[in-house]
């Protein structure tokens, strides 16, 4: 060991180096006659009394391996709170974050996932601990063994390790794929399997009746699947009695209709009435409601009505001849709600899965996604390495995806229990588990801005940043680590106890709560002395004088401001998280009592009301609708004010029509009018017969199901219907042909049929509907030929149709075939020529839109919302409107999935290109979420804030009308089809002279000691927020600049 006054080197006068090195720590700094000291084991006070931290952090380096980054090696020991006892101790803890098992070894893995600790002779009991925890409920006892063998004989601790982790890789891929994968095709193909009874029992068959549709049961039985939760199948259940009271409505007042004028014998009338009322009406609203709802309940309840009211409309007759006969209409509501009815007690009976369960279970899952997201975030900051975490957040992504689905599907389950309660707190949980999610985003938003100012600037700069990050880590980094900590051990167990997979009981220590408020006030406390301490340093003294300096200081600062009270926020969600769970676990201990409040519908239910409304109160505040007013000045607006009265009524009329020219009602229209058109050759004699003989009510069911609101949606199944279609109908064909008139045969057959059918419609994403058609045109085929075999007919069918009693299947699959696959033409037909809306010209319409409406909300500047000295609330626009913008942004994502499907002979959609824009967009749209979250926390301004927005406001006016500007070009660009110009609008030096007024004003506090730091978290917040926007811009303005790069000739052609 070298003596720690010994001299290593020598360095000019005025000169700083600075190495940490890992294990070591060594600090070289320069000295009053220009010999650098080296330091292990004491410090030396600057000139002003304070300690050097880029000195004094040598001595509580925490020891390492060399691949530990310098700056976090240097983080010291800190008092944390243990979450699980609340006691407070003082310990060498270390975040090891993993994201794969290639990354670390599995002892290590193991113990990183259940504890910060990794102190040697915890190994073990971490491991066991860990398996226990994630362990089925037949592993106990194995448990127990391998505690034992591991404790006494260690030499096979290394064999235990890998059974241990083949056992849990097994159960993972049993629990997680082969088990899911096989119940779901299977429950299906059995449902279908019992429907088809209808047509192969002849006592069953009798009891409903004669008739060849009897198929129609195992039809609604493959839309209407019962491999969902029983809450999904609650709710589908009741949108099918829903959709079939509507058909048979419909079925109904047609038959009443043609029926009167028949009598008035003016049947033409009626067959036009009915045409054009009730079946470009009724299947036209149909359409636009399964459009407007974007469920996929009410899309199979949607089915199931088209299906219903297209048989009494074309296929039995009444309605031409002008007959009420309702027995049709009782037969098909019987068939119908026999299929729904067997699909029910599937669901219910054969491998059940409850909305609850799965909710619960996905809540795990989720909080085991935060905890490792956390870990990374805050390693990454405090070591200052880049790590990527966006494979992590795409899982929270699609698991609170599945939350908003999974909890809807839950409330039905609720209801029918009668525990609206339950379902009350189960909402509220969901709520702030989400919440989570934007937290954890500010974070990541202040970990790319930490690597973006000491990365991606020049050497001086990014030296000077980066040693500003190391005083910052010096002081900050210690209590994060332990608030970190703590909120670790707390996620790691909550919200629910998986150790029995069937009811995920409510798993709460009654210690965290105590011991997260302990960890908050200690982390609080200690945030605001290290903050102190942090600008009582020399180089915050030095700003004054450097402009270039200062602003370097307040990004530094900004970011870390930011981290540390993203932490404490997540850590107050935390809390909120504890409280409900409190709540909750009171309620299930008080045996879950029962309400059934919903029934009693008019009445309300005010205490759950209440709960319902808990932490929504930044709806609460209103806001102006129109945005129009923001795109120009007061003087303007009242120069070009137009008097409306005077208007000519052709723009009146033009006004009044708005309704029409949206696309949603124009779509309805075009599926009402293709419908009526297709159906018409039912209603003209000279077609009729024609018309029944290719089945033409299957051509339209299928042009109905087929429609979808843009080209790319519609076009996009098109060929997977076509072959779907004749690789049943050949099928069918087939197995008659081997086993002609053969119950037994045809029904194992077709069980067999549709287990791949179904695995298809469950696996394949995007082209579902291929599974879906190669079973359809199997059972209009097979069954119906089995019908007429049988001669279940009506009395009035003619035996010889289709070979009667001695079915030609050859001829009835060629008729299915020639019916569906005009449907799927006509649909297309009518996709293009009647009304085309281009999924990629609706994309670049409404994103253009949005990013003006966002460009219009920052340009009302978000400071500008808060109360300044007791004046009056004005109004943030994105408060009450971002609801609408992120809605609207996954309404493009389906955009852009069906843009991809149209053709274009420029070349491929550019996808990829799209696909980063989104993305980008939808980063962006966080940091107003993450700003509108600060504003609302208190909407009344203190006296410090409101002389920093009044001392800024020249500046913040000219940055936030820089960053609309920039909006506004990219909207331009990408409605006109044209790369944007090189020299654009720079928002960097009207953000850094923002910067210089805040840091202007600090330094003048701070001399006048007046006011808290906690005063400039809005400000570090705006800040960050600007400089985020700001690199979104920049990163959609380059991929623009590829995807619109190179101009033709034509372009610019007037």
């Amino acid at each position: 060991m070298s003596d720690p006054g010994q001299s290593h080197s020598t360095v000019p006068d005025g000169t700083d180096s600075l190495s940490d090195v890992a294990g070591s720590a060594v600090v070289t700094r320069p000295t009053p006659n220009g010999v650098s000291a080296r330091s292990t084991g004491m410090t030396e006070p600057t000139a002003d009394g304070h300690t050097n931290p880029l000195e004094s952090r040598a001595n509580d380096a925490e020891p390492g391996s060399s691949s530990e980054s310098p700056r976090y090696a240097m983080l010291r020991n800190y008092s944390l709170i243990v979450p699980e006892t609340g006691e407070r101790v003082r310990r060498q803890i270390t975040l090891r974050p993993f994201d794969s098992i290639g990354e670390a070894s599995g002892r290590e893995r193991l113990v990183a996932e259940y504890d910060l600790d990794s102190e040697a002779g915890e190994d073990t009991a971490l491991l066991i601990d860990g398996l226990a925890n994630e362990s089925r409920a037949w592993f106990p006892r194995i448990t127990r063994i391998f505690r034992w063998v591991s404790g006494h004989y260690a030499k096979f601790e290394r064999r235990l390790m890998r059974l241990v982790q083949a056992i849990r890789c097994i159960s993972w891929i049993y629990d997680n794929i082969l088990f899911q994968e096989f119940t779901r095709p299977l429950k299906c193909s059995l449902t279908y399997f019992f429907a088809s009874f209808t047509v192969f029992s002849t006592t069953i068959s009798s009891v409903l009746g004669s008739g060849d549709g009897k198929h129609l049961t195992a039809t609604v039985t493959v839309y209407f699947h019962p491999s969902r939760t029983i809450g999904s199948m609650i709710e589908a259940f009741t949108f099918a009695e829903l959709a079939l009271v509507y058909s048979t409505l419909l079925s109904c007042c047609s038959m009443v209709t043609a029926a009167f004028f028949r009598k008035l014998d003016l049947l033409w009338v009626g067959h036009a009435i009915v045409l054009v009322v009730f079946c470009a009406g009724g299947l036209g609203s149909i359409a636009l409601m399964k459009h407007k709802m974007g469920k996929q309940t009410f899309n199979t309840a949607c089915s199931v009505a088209s299906t219903a009211f297209a048989r009494i409309l074309v296929r039995e007759g009444w309605v031409q001849e002008g007959t009420v006969s309702f027995s049709k209409i009782v037969q098909v509501g019987l068939l119908v709600n026999l299929g729904v009815f067997i699909s029910a007690t599937v669901c219910f009976l054969v491998f059940p899965v409850t909305a609850i369960s799965r909710l619960k279970k996905t809540c795990k899952k989720l909080m085991g996604t935060y905890t490792h997201i956390l870990v990374i975030i805050t390693r990454s900051f405090l070591s200052g390495t880049k790590t990527e975490i966006e494979d992590l957040f795409d899982v929270a992504g699609s698991l609170i995806s599945s939350l908003d689905t999974t909890i809807q599907e839950a409330k039905y389950e609720h209801y029918v229990c009668g525990t609206e309660t339950e379902y009350f707190l189960q909402m509220r949980l969901v709520k702030s588990i989400q919440s989570v999610t934007q937290h954890l985003g500010g974070l990541r938003s202040s970990l790319q801005m930490q690597w973006h100012l000491t990365n991606l600037h020049p050497g001086h700069t990014r030296s000077s940043c980066g040693e500003l990050f190391d005083i910052f880590v010096y002081y900050l980094g210690p209590p994060m680590k332990s608030l970190t900590f703590t909120i670790k051990g707390i996620l790691e167990v909550l919200p629910f106890d998986d150790k029995n997979s069937q009811t995920y009981d409510v798993h709460l220590n009654s210690r965290f709560a105590p011991s997260l408020n302990m960890a908050l006030d200690l982390f609080s406390s200690a945030r605001t002395k290290a903050l102190k301490e942090i600008y009582s340093q020399e180089i915050f003294a030095q700003q004054a004088n450097r402009a270039e300096l200062a602003i370097h200081l307040e990004k530094v600062a900004s970011t870390c401001g930011q981290f540390s009270q993203g932490l404490l926020d997540l850590a107050r969600e935390i809390h909120s998280i504890l409280h409900i769970l409190e709540e909750y676990e009171d309620y299930v201990l008080s045996g879950r009592p029962r309400s059934w409040w919903w029934l009693v519908f008019w009445k309300t239910n005010p205490k759950n009301l209440q709960k319902a409304d808990d932490g929504s109160e930044e709806e609460d505040v209103t806001v102006p609708s129109n945005l129009a007013h923001l795109f120009s000045d007061d003087n303007l607006r009242a120069k070009n004010q137009k008097d409306t009265s005077r208007d000519p009524w052709t723009l009146k009329v033009w006004r009044a029509l708005r309704m029409f020219r949206r696309n949603d009602v124009r779509f309805g229209i075009k599926v009402g009018v293709g419908a009526l058109l297709f159906t018409l050759p039912a209603y003209i004699p000279q077609s009729r017969e024609i018309f029944s003989h290719y089945r033409g009510e299957w051509g339209l069911v299928t042009f109905v199901l087929m429609m979808n609101i843009s080209i790319g949606g519609t076009t996009s199944s098109v060929i997977y219907r076509l072959c779907g279609t004749a690789i049943g109908c050949y099928s069918a064909w087939l197995i008659w042909f081997i086993f002609p008139s053969n119950r037994v045969a045809l029904a194992l057959t077709g069980l067999l049929i549709a287990f791949p059918c179904f695995c298809i419609i469950h696996g394949w994403k995007n082209n579902s509907a291929f599974g879906r058609f190669i079973l359809l045109a199997f059972n209009l085929t097979a069954l119906y030929s089995y019908s007429l075999s049988q001669n279940d007919i009506d009395s009035d069918d003619r035996n010889e149709d289709e070979g009667g009693v001695n079915p030609i299947v050859s001829e009835i699959a060629f008729h299915r075939l020639i019916s569906v696959s005009s449907g799927v033409l006509w649909s297309l037909f009518i996709t293009l020529y009647i009304w085309p809306n281009s999924a990629r010209a609706n994309l670049k319409r409404k994103l253009s839109i949005l990013w003006i409406r966002m460009g219009l909300i920052w340009k009302n500047d978000p400071l500008n919302s808060l109360s300044v000295r007791g004046e009056p609330l004005k109004p943030y626009v994105s408060i009450q409107d971002e609801q609408k913008l992120q809605k609207s942004l996954l309404k493009m994502r389906t955009l852009m999935v069906a843009a991809r499907n149209e053709f274009r002979l420029k070349g491929p959609f550019p996808t990829k290109h799209y696909d980063s824009i989104m993305k980008t967009t939808q980063e962006i749209l966080d940091v107003y979420h993450n700003m509108n979250s600060m504003i609302t926390k208190d909407l009344y301004a203190s006296e410090r804030e409101s002389q920093m927005i009044a001392y800024t406001i020249e500046e913040r006016k000219e940055l936030s009308n820089r960053i609309f500007l920039l909006f506004y070009l990219i909207a331009s660009a990408l409605r006109l089809n044209l790369p944007l110009p090189y020299d654009l609008p720079n928002t960097v030096h009207a953000r850094d002279r923002m910067i210089v007024k805040v840091s202007e004003y600090r330094m003048k506090q701070l001399s006048e000691d007046a006011g808290t730091e906690d005063d400039f978290v809005l400000f570090y917040a705006f800040i960050l927020a600007t400089m985020s926007i700001n690199d979104g811009l920049l990163h959609i303005i380059a991929s623009l600049q590829e995807v619109y790069g190179s101009i033709e000739e034509e372009t610019l052609s007037i």
